[in-house]
């Protein structure tokens, strides 16, 4: 399906749906032409690389019904490393496309950790000819088991090129000319990388074919340790939406302009904040593809590498233990230490917010009971266990990790079993019941005030917890995860 003939439909602007988006659909339901679907974020997993996957069918069908149309945009198979995409994981985005009509399928050019194991966060391919044939077989085997055209979104990188590396550009390039694929140019994301001093925006853009351009991403960012994040927390910087207005005027089939934020932020935003946010992406919309430069492209000579170049295997294997572990050294690259203790932090972050999310009542207790004991248990739990992308395995993960740790505080075994049933619920869609040492009532109350409660006194109570209806909403904060994309 990969085919450089394709010309994508002109859909116009929209945004990355999430549940926090609904209210703004409502009060202007003309506002937005399209909506991307992240399928995975409507999945759970009983691995997270073999699967089988299972869809939250309730929350395709709700999107499905919203007006306007619908792109999908993949998050849980990266292809720009050594990990294949999964047939499996394949056929569900297929059925999700034909189902929304989405004209092109689109992923990262990035890499998630081994083929066996997760680094927690989406990071930078290795830019060499190996890294190029490695990315456009896995994209060419991606059209084809997705049925549709596929773009892939330019990454972030928060690493620092090496000698041996291909020029950002001219890997695009070159990955987008094998693969004969389209291009999702993320321009916060190539944004980060020239405020961060990797390689400046221009150079970039002077290098790929920007008639394979068919989506534009647009987001907000913040200042951490030194670096500028692709964190999507709110509008893009004033300078950003400056030079976005002349890029997209450059791209002759643009399809989407698409802006990207999460539900956290979106609910932060001052009132009127974010219709200003759209009603500025109108604009940009209104001039893409309206002016071509005359400048005429940076030629990008063919380079020999000053050192032999690094096999994509071993770059993969390197990082993902660098990040997972927050181990620098395995790396191998002693300047890019900040910038790989940034990644362990995000990644772990979100790990942690995912065990939020799934264990709430567990880990507030925890938190209430230990205090600062708490974090630094939490950070042997990451590196002891590797990330398991989706918040449902996390959750299991860690709780198996904390028996084997010989926690023994009834109460808080009962909550972690009370947590994991609402859990195995939406996996099962089966009743649970959980046996609590003595009244729960007074527990949940205490836990509500953020309260550290006492064990009840008592005979044990039995809770049956039914599977009596989760909104999409309840989901969404339950069971997916797929946010690091950063």
């Amino acid at each position: 399906m990969a085919d450089a003939s394709f010309r994508p439909p002109r859909l116009g602007v929209g945004m990355v749906f999430a549940p926090a988006l609904r209210p703004f659909l409502e009060r202007r339901p003309d506002a937005l032409d399209l909506l991307e679907v992240e399928p995975q974020t409507l999945w759970i997993a009983d691995d997270p690389f073999a699967g089988p996957f299972f869809e939250f069918t309730p929350g395709i069908e709700m999107i499905a019904a919203l007006p306007g149309a619908k792109l999908v945009h993949s998050v849980g198979m990266p292809l720009g490393g050594t990990r294949a995409p999964e047939p499996a994981q394949m056929r569900l985005i297929r059925a999700t496309a034909e189902r929304l009509g989405s004209p092109w399928v689109s992923e990262h050019l990035s890499v998630a950790g081994t083929p066996h194991r997760a680094a927690g966060f989406l990071l930078p391919p290795v830019q060499t000819e190996a890294g190029v044939a490695q990315a456009a077989a896995n994209i060419r085997a991606f059209a084809e088991g997705v049925g549709r055209p596929v773009a892939v979104e330019t990454g972030v990188a928060y690493l620092r090129r090496k000698p041996f590396e291909m020029h950002d550009g001219d890997f695009l390039a070159a990955v987008a000319e094998e693969a004969d694929c389209g291009l999702l140019l993320d321009l916060h994301n190539l944004w980060c990388n020239e405020v961060n001093g990797r390689v400046p925006m221009d150079e970039v853009l002077a290098r790929v074919p920007l008639d394979r351009v068919w989506e534009v991403h647009l987001a907000g960012g913040e200042a951490r340790d030194g670096f500028w994040l692709d964190s999507h927390s709110g509008p893009m910087p004033a300078a950003l939406a400056d030079r976005a207005a002349e890029i997209l005027g450059s791209l002759p089939d643009l399809g989407a302009l698409n802006f990207e934020i999460y539900d956290s932020f979106l609910d932060d935003l001052a009132p009127g904040e974010f219709d200003r946010i759209v009603d500025s992406l109108r604009d940009l919309w209104e001039g893409a593809g309206r002016a071509r430069s005359d400048a005429p492209p940076i030629c990008s000579a063919a380079r020999h590498p000053e050192v032999p170049p690094t096999a994509p295997e071993a770059w993969e294997e390197g990082l993902t233990d660098a990040v997972w572990q927050d181990r620098p050294e395995r790396h191998g690259w002693a300047e890019d230490a900040p910038a790989l203790h940034l990644y362990a932090a995000l990644a772990r972050s979100f790990r942690g917010s995912m065990l939020v999310r799934t264990l709430p009542r567990t880990i507030r207790y925890l938190l209430l009971r230990d205090g600062a004991g708490m974090t630094a248990r939490l950070e042997r739990f990451f590196t002891d266990r590797p990330p398991r992308l989706y918040a449902p395995l996390e959750a299991a993960s860690f709780a198996d990790w904390l028996r084997s740790e010989g926690e023994d505080d009834a109460l808080a075994l009962a909550l972690l079993d009370y947590d994991s049933a609402f859990l195995a619920i939406l996996r099962h869609g089966e009743a649970r019941v959980v046996r609590f040492p003595g009244d729960p009532a007074p527990v949940f109350e205490a836990l509500a005030a953020n309260r550290l409660p006492r064990c009840p006194d008592g005979p044990p109570w039995d809770i049956e917890i039914l599977p009596d209806g989760f909104t999409v909403q309840d989901f969404a904060a339950s069971a997916a995860s797929f946010a690091p994309r950063a």
